[in-house]
């Protein structure tokens, strides 16, 4: 396991529970962190996490919860049972929204980390525009990022371009957990503002969520630890 300061989570959002299952016996010890999302925790469960967390594993549970803050507050209640170290939340659900959720959590789920989403990595300025946001993609950024920080999220997740200028805006303490990260070489898939391994630890990335790259590796240890020694150096 990599004792590197920017840890690498893979986001496990695969097809089904056995290949997911699969990969994480391929990468063995050498992985620490998993990211289960919408799709793999809408089909298997609450039984999925609690396995994956007792072989070793911390899991960061990426739902993106975005509702009224009645119906966020009680959807983090009904997580309390599960061994969960990072949850996200949509910024654009407000202040009111999350505020009430940092307290909830402090309650329901005092060992998990809260961290805001901005804007997604998939998007760029005519995706933002369509949606009805005319302002630069940026600034957008900027201001859900200090909006969530002050209401007493814990970090934030946004594209690992924005980290340089977000750092020194934001608190010391604050988490950045950043996708859109592809190795040297990787395919960009559908992310829209990426960077390598290390560009984003040099930007002050603390955690790096890489999927396809990994997933798709014919040897999926061999790519993790590549990356966990770029980290290194």
């Amino acid at each position: 396991m990599t004792n590197s300061k920017t840890e690498v989570i893979l986001a496990l959002d695969v097809e089904s529970r056995a290949k997911a299952e699969n990969i994480l016996e391929k990468t063995g010890d050498d992985l620490q962190w998993v990211k289960i999302g919408l799709q793999t925790y809408l089909r298997d469960g609450d039984s999925f996490l609690k396995d994956v967390s007792a072989s070793g594993k911390s899991i960061f549970l990426d739902l993106k919860l975005h509702d009224i803050p009645n119906t966020m507050t009680k959807a983090i209640e009904s997580l309390s049972s599960l061994p969960i170290k990072m949850l996200t939340l949509h910024s654009t659900a407000g202040p009111e929204a999350l505020a009430k959720c940092t307290q909830v959590a402090k309650e329901f789920l005092p060992n998990t980390q809260l961290l805001a989403v901005t804007v997604l990595t998939s998007m760029n300025q005519a995706n933002l525009n369509a949606i009805g946001v005319n302002i630069d993609i940026s600034k957008q950024v900027d201001n859900l990022a200090k909006m969530s920080i002050e209401s007493g999220i814990n970090g934030i997740v946004s594209s690992p371009l924005e980290l340089i200028r977000l750092r020194p805006q934001l608190p010391s303490k604050t988490i950045f957990v950043t996708p859109g990260i592809r190795p040297i070489g990787s395919s960009s898939g559908d992310q829209k503002r990426i960077m390598t391994p290390k560009q984003a630890a040099n930007s002050g990335a603390n955690f790096l969520v890489i999927g396809r790259p990994i997933l798709e590796a014919v040897e999926p240890k061999k790519t993790l630890i590549e990356i966990q020694t770029e980290l290194n150096l």
